[in-house]
Protein backbone atom coordinates (compact mmCIF):
# COMPACT_ATOMS: atom_id res chain seq x y z
CA UNK A 1 0.00 0.00 0.00
CA UNK A 2 2.76 2.45 0.93
CA UNK A 3 4.65 1.61 -2.26
CA UNK A 4 1.56 2.28 -4.39
CA UNK A 5 0.95 5.62 -2.63
CA UNK A 6 4.60 6.61 -3.10
CA UNK A 7 4.50 5.78 -6.83
CA UNK A 8 1.24 7.73 -7.23
CA UNK A 9 2.80 10.77 -5.55
CA UNK A 10 5.86 10.55 -7.81
CA UNK A 11 3.67 10.39 -10.94
CA UNK A 12 1.61 13.36 -9.74
CA UNK A 13 4.78 15.33 -8.96
CA UNK A 14 6.17 14.68 -12.45
CA UNK A 15 2.89 15.61 -14.09
CA UNK A 16 2.61 18.82 -12.04
CA UNK A 17 6.16 19.95 -12.82
CA UNK A 18 5.95 19.13 -16.53
CA UNK A 19 3.99 22.32 -17.12
CA UNK A 20 6.92 24.34 -15.73
CA UNK A 21 9.72 22.51 -17.50
CA UNK A 22 11.74 24.68 -19.86
CA UNK A 23 13.97 22.75 -22.22
CA UNK A 24 17.50 23.94 -21.44
CA UNK A 25 16.40 27.03 -19.47
CA UNK A 26 15.00 26.10 -16.06
CA UNK A 27 16.28 24.29 -13.01
CA UNK A 28 17.76 20.91 -13.86
CA UNK A 29 19.09 18.20 -11.59
CA UNK A 30 20.54 14.95 -12.86
CA UNK A 31 23.33 12.41 -12.84
CA UNK A 32 25.81 10.94 -15.29
CA UNK A 33 28.40 8.25 -15.69
CA UNK A 34 31.56 9.72 -17.20
CA UNK A 35 35.22 9.07 -17.83
CA UNK A 36 38.42 10.68 -18.96
CA UNK A 37 39.90 8.85 -21.94
CA UNK A 38 37.68 5.82 -21.26
CA UNK A 39 39.46 4.85 -18.01
CA UNK A 40 38.51 5.32 -14.34
CA UNK A 41 34.76 5.68 -14.82
CA UNK A 42 32.81 7.58 -12.18
CA UNK A 43 29.53 9.23 -11.34
CA UNK A 44 28.68 12.92 -11.38
CA UNK A 45 25.75 15.02 -10.22
CA UNK A 46 24.50 17.66 -12.67
CA UNK A 47 22.95 21.04 -11.94
CA UNK A 48 21.59 23.90 -14.03
CA UNK A 49 20.36 27.00 -12.21
CA UNK A 50 17.68 29.15 -13.91
CA UNK A 51 19.08 32.44 -15.19
CA UNK A 52 22.68 31.17 -15.08
CA UNK A 53 23.95 30.12 -18.53
CA UNK A 54 26.24 27.42 -17.09
CA UNK A 55 25.83 23.69 -16.51
CA UNK A 56 27.69 22.26 -13.50
CA UNK A 57 28.76 18.69 -12.74
CA UNK A 58 30.67 17.37 -9.75
CA UNK A 59 31.50 13.81 -8.89
CA UNK A 60 34.02 11.16 -8.13
CA UNK A 61 35.69 8.21 -9.75
CA UNK A 62 37.41 5.03 -8.68
CA UNK A 63 38.97 2.12 -10.47
CA UNK A 64 42.27 0.50 -11.42
CA UNK A 65 43.79 1.68 -8.12
CA UNK A 66 42.76 5.31 -8.69
CA UNK A 67 40.25 7.52 -6.94
CA UNK A 68 39.48 11.23 -7.03
CA UNK A 69 36.92 13.86 -7.93
CA UNK A 70 36.06 15.96 -10.98
CA UNK A 71 34.36 19.27 -11.60
CA UNK A 72 33.01 20.41 -14.98
CA UNK A 73 31.45 23.75 -15.88
CA UNK A 74 30.02 24.13 -19.40
CA UNK A 75 28.36 26.90 -21.39
CA UNK A 76 26.11 25.75 -24.25
CA UNK A 77 27.20 27.71 -27.33
CA UNK A 78 24.65 26.12 -29.69
CA UNK A 79 21.50 24.14 -28.99
CA UNK A 80 19.30 22.76 -31.75
CA UNK A 81 16.58 20.31 -32.67
CA UNK A 82 16.78 17.33 -35.06
CA UNK A 83 13.18 16.17 -34.69
CA UNK A 84 10.51 16.15 -32.03
CA UNK A 85 12.08 14.80 -28.84
CA UNK A 86 15.64 14.64 -30.25
CA UNK A 87 18.06 17.57 -29.79
CA UNK A 88 21.76 18.39 -29.74
CA UNK A 89 24.12 20.90 -28.15
CA UNK A 90 27.70 22.10 -28.48
CA UNK A 91 29.37 23.77 -25.54
CA UNK A 92 32.59 25.20 -24.23
CA UNK A 93 33.73 24.52 -20.70
CA UNK A 94 36.35 23.96 -18.08
CA UNK A 95 37.51 20.83 -16.29
CA UNK A 96 39.26 20.25 -12.97
CA UNK A 97 40.23 16.87 -11.52
CA UNK A 98 41.99 15.93 -8.33
CA UNK A 99 43.36 12.43 -7.97
CA UNK A 100 43.48 11.25 -4.37
CA UNK A 101 45.02 7.77 -4.77
CA UNK A 102 47.56 6.36 -5.44
CA UNK A 103 49.23 9.79 -5.68
CA UNK A 104 47.77 13.19 -4.95
CA UNK A 105 47.71 15.31 -8.11
CA UNK A 106 45.45 17.58 -10.13
CA UNK A 107 44.70 18.61 -13.71
CA UNK A 108 42.99 21.64 -15.21
CA UNK A 109 41.81 22.23 -18.76
CA UNK A 110 39.19 23.17 -21.32
CA UNK A 111 36.57 20.98 -23.01
CA UNK A 112 34.22 21.05 -25.98
CA UNK A 113 31.11 18.96 -25.15
CA UNK A 114 29.20 17.62 -28.18
CA UNK A 115 25.93 15.98 -27.16
CA UNK A 116 22.76 14.29 -28.32
CA UNK A 117 19.62 14.67 -26.19
CA UNK A 118 16.52 12.50 -26.05
CA UNK A 119 13.36 13.86 -24.38
CA UNK A 120 11.17 10.80 -23.61
CA UNK A 121 8.71 12.74 -21.40
CA UNK A 122 8.25 16.03 -23.24
CA UNK A 123 10.47 18.71 -21.76
CA UNK A 124 10.70 17.15 -18.31
CA UNK A 125 13.26 14.36 -18.61
CA UNK A 126 16.39 14.61 -20.74
CA UNK A 127 18.65 11.67 -21.51
CA UNK A 128 21.98 12.72 -22.99
CA UNK A 129 25.07 11.21 -24.54
CA UNK A 130 28.10 13.47 -24.60
CA UNK A 131 31.57 13.25 -26.09
CA UNK A 132 33.88 16.06 -25.04
CA UNK A 133 37.31 16.46 -26.58
CA UNK A 134 39.36 18.09 -23.83
CA UNK A 135 42.67 19.90 -23.66
CA UNK A 136 44.29 19.52 -20.24
CA UNK A 137 47.54 21.50 -20.33
CA UNK A 138 47.96 22.14 -16.58
CA UNK A 139 48.71 19.61 -13.88
CA UNK A 140 50.75 19.34 -10.71
CA UNK A 141 53.67 18.08 -12.81
CA UNK A 142 53.71 21.30 -14.85
CA UNK A 143 52.37 22.13 -18.28
CA UNK A 144 51.84 19.72 -21.15
CA UNK A 145 50.57 21.68 -24.15
CA UNK A 146 49.91 18.48 -26.13
CA UNK A 147 47.74 16.75 -23.50
CA UNK A 148 44.42 15.95 -25.21
CA UNK A 149 41.82 13.46 -23.93
CA UNK A 150 38.25 12.42 -24.68
CA UNK A 151 35.60 12.67 -21.96
CA UNK A 152 32.52 10.52 -22.71
CA UNK A 153 29.39 10.73 -20.56
CA UNK A 154 25.86 9.35 -20.51
CA UNK A 155 23.22 10.59 -18.12
CA UNK A 156 19.91 12.24 -17.44
CA UNK A 157 18.51 15.54 -16.18
CA UNK A 158 15.09 16.34 -14.79
CA UNK A 159 13.99 19.87 -15.73
CA UNK A 160 11.71 21.89 -13.47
Amino acid sequence: MKKRLFLTLIVLFIAATAAFAAKGEGLAIGAEVSSTNFNSWGGMLNLHIPGVPLHFAIGGYAGNGYSGFDLKVDYWLLHGNFTSGFDWYVGLGGYFASQLQPNSNFSLGARLPLALQLWPAGELIEIFFEIAPAWIPISNSGTAVGNFVVQPAIGFRIWF
